[in-house]
This record gives structure tokens, sequence and C-alpha cells, in this order.
């Protein structure tokens, strides 16, 4: 199968571009001019490259002349409301111009990598599974709108004709780009020694569950599903000691207090407009930081026979690779 790919420069993208190869399809994917290729220095020449904008029509539709099938992974991630608009155009907009360019060059198979944060959630709820319709509230965020609003420009392509599947993972742990951001910065953060936690729960997934995941799924018969990708749920103090044991750190002890998030808050909000640069705690990151949701993979599971790896082989795995790769 001829496969193109977006996000692939990515972390979860350069897993899914390694699973494609080792199966044996073709990979045709799109960066910018100024794209890092860190994750895929030894895979680079095995993909077909085509450099171009997400938004531009026409070279969407240049670029899947003779493809089979879409993984679309890329997205802007952001709680910052000054990212608002930059990220409606691109995981929104975006997804609804490679939605129509599938469509009119007559791809058959389109896998759609959305989030846990366009699950919807009440207060009170615990559990969670893909039943879970939207709804905005208390745990609606700038982000998680615009995956929601993502998925409705699936579904639509799904309704005209595409064989369309999303998936839904929560954090995605691997060994990404060291001081990058993303979902490496959880293993800077314990690498660190930072003192405090949040009191909440946190729900975690392999990068190689994932990717072997989207493969299987872009490949099956099975269409105009939703699939949860979580591993499991565990404590913000669990999660980031056993990160501590596995680089031989201390972990962080002292719980984070809701008079302290409130002070963080106000504080990054003025650091970030000072320097420009992008507010990292916002009020929707510390309300999430303090819920307690578990999401339910019951439904993955039982459809692909799947088993997911534990936080212990994930972390272990992700520390030794990091500790390899930058040197740690």
């Amino acid at each position: 199968m001829k496969v193109f790919i977006t996000g692939a420069t990515g972390l979860l993208g350069s897993f899914i571009c390694r699973h494609l190869l080792q199966n044996g399809h073709e990979i045709k994917a799109v960066k910018r001019a100024s794209s890092k290729m860190t994750l895929l220095e030894d895979i680079t020449e095995q993909i077909d490259w085509v450099v171009g904008d997400m938004n531009d029509t026409v070279f969407l539709e240049e670029s899947l002349a003779g493809v089979d099938g879409v993984i679309h992974a890329a997205a802007i991630i952001s709680f910052d409301k000054r990212w608002e608009d930059k990220m409606y155009q691109t995981n929104v907009l975006g997804t609804a111009d490679i939605v129509n360019a599938s469509l009119k060059c007559g791809v058959k198979k389109f896998l759609h990598i959305s989030s846990v944060a366009a699950v919807g959630r009440k207060v009170g709820q615990e559990f969670l599974d893909e039943n879970n319709r939207w709804e905005a509230g208390e745990f609606d965020s700038i982000y998680a709108r615009s995956k929601y609003y993502q998925e409705l420009e699936v579904w639509r392509g799904g309704q005209e004709g595409l064989e369309v599947k999303i998936v839904n993972p929560s954090i995605v742990l691997g060994p990404g780009i060291w001081g990058a951001g993303g979902s490496t910065s959880v293993f800077k953060y314990a690498y660190d020694e930072k003192s405090f936690h949040p009191e909440g729960t946190v729900n975690y997934v392999d990068v190689r569950d994932v990717s072997e995941i989207v493969v299987k799924l872009l490949t099956s018969d099975i269409q105009d599903e939703r699939f949860i990708l979580n591993a499991g749920t565990v404590s913000y103090k669990d999660f980031f000691g056993t990160i501590a044991k596995a680089f031989g750190k201390k972990p962080p002890s002292k719980l984070v207090k809701p008079w302290m998030l409130k002070v963080a808050v106000a504080a990054e909000f003025i650091r970030s407009r000072i320097t420009g640069n992008e507010a990292m705690i916002t009020k929707d990151t510390a309300i999430l930081s303090r819920a307690n949701f578990h999401f339910k993979n019951d439904k993955i599971k039982e459809a692909l026979n799947f088993e997911f790896k534990p936080l212990t082989e994930s972390v272990d795995w992700s520390v030794q690779a990091l500790k390899e790769k930058d040197k740690l």
C-alpha cells in the first residue's frame, strides 16, 4: 500500500513511518522546508518527501495522486489562547483540506490521529470510553475544541465516501527530541528532579503500541469507528516517580496546592507576554492537572486482540533510548 502521512517528523509520526516500512508499505510524507529530521535520520532515504503547505489544496491534490491511504498525524498542540486562530487554521481547516483532497483524488483509506482531549468529559465521571460525546464544559480547552472540530471534518469525509478510522491516544511515551517540548517534556521534568507533582492522574500509552495499532487499523476493513488508545492510568506522583527511578533521580514529593496553581498561571501569563513565548501553564492545564479520569481501552483490545505495554516497560525503554541518544 502507498501511504501518505502528515506529521511524519514528530515522535509518533516517525514511529508510524518505521512500522509502515517494516510491513512493506511505501511512504510519501509531507514536511516543511524547516522541518528537523532528527527522529528519521536513518530512514530518510526510504521515504518519498514532498515539501509544502498543508493548507495549499493544489499541493495536497498533487501529492495524493496514486496514494492508497492517508495517515493524518499533523497538529498544533497549545493551550495558549494566542495560538487559537493558528491552531484552528492548521488543525481544523488543514484537516478539511486534506479530507477534500483525499476525496477528490480517490484515496480509499483515511486514518486520523486525534486525542483523548476530544473525548467528552463531565464533572464527576471517572471512566470514559468512545461513547462519551463532546460537550463544552469545565474540561473544554482551545486544543480540545480544535481536535473535536478536526474529527467532525473526518466524519464528514466518511459520509462522502472515505473509509475513515479515528484513534484517540492519551499521552504518548517515547524517546522524542530532548528539550523540544511535547510528551518528551515529562521525561525532562523528572530528569531535572523537579520537586512538585500535580494531584490528578495521567493516562499514557507507548509510542510503539500506537504506531502498531495505526498501521493495523489503516490496512484493516474496519471503518467509521474511533478507538481510544490508552495503556493505563496512574497518579502524577507515581508517574513522575517511575520516570525518576529509571533515570536514577530523586522523584517529586511535594503536592501542588490549588493556590500554587493560581500563582503559577498568573506568573506564566506575565512571563509569556513579556517574552512573547507560548504560555506553558494556563487555566486549562491547571484544571486538567487536577482531574481524575480513566480512558477505557476495551474497544481496541477486542477489535485487534491487542495488549498494551505496561508503564514500567515504556518508561525503561524510553529512558534508555534517551540516555544513549542524548548522552544523559
